[in-house]
């Protein structure tokens, strides 16, 4: 985090205390969007840390910060709001996704029928299907 706000600071190798006021000293008074992205760790006291960390930064109201996983630890340790629930995908909802990847414009038949024959394996993931075409 520090490093993305100013990269002259991160390479300070101190202790927490000292890493915690630099970037208290970055975010005084400003407003941010922290995005944690595909995380999977689900240490509860690591997470507790952070979190306690991030409460007395004393930034402007209206900071937020997004965790992604696909783990289901990890999100009941850190959600702060519900979160939602995504149903999977239609076998014709994967077969568009897979033949739009696949670049199939011309839509005939033959590739509509396998694309629709692979959307029933990719059981309703959408990036497997966007992966797969």
């Amino acid at each position: 985090m520090l490093e993305s706000l100013n990269p002259s600071k991160a390479t300070v190798r101190e202790n927490q205390n000292a890493l915690l006021k630099y970037l208290q000293e970055e975010l005084r008074k400003k407003r941010y969007l922290l995005v944690l992205d595909d995380v999977w760790n689900e240490d509860s006291e690591k997470w507790e840390r952070l979190m306690s960390c991030l409460s007395t930064l004393n930034s402007a109201p209206g900071s937020k910060i997004i965790v992604t996983t696909r783990s289901g630890i990890v999100a009941s340790l850190t959600e702060t709001l519900p979160r939602p629930k995504l149903d999977r995908l239609t076998t014709d909802e994967c077969c568009s996704i897979i033949l739009k990847h696949a670049a199939c414009s011309d839509g005939s038949s033959d590739l509509k029928s396998i694309g629709r024959k692979i959307a029933k394996k990719c059981d309703g993931l959408p990036l497997m299907a966007k992966i797969v075409g």
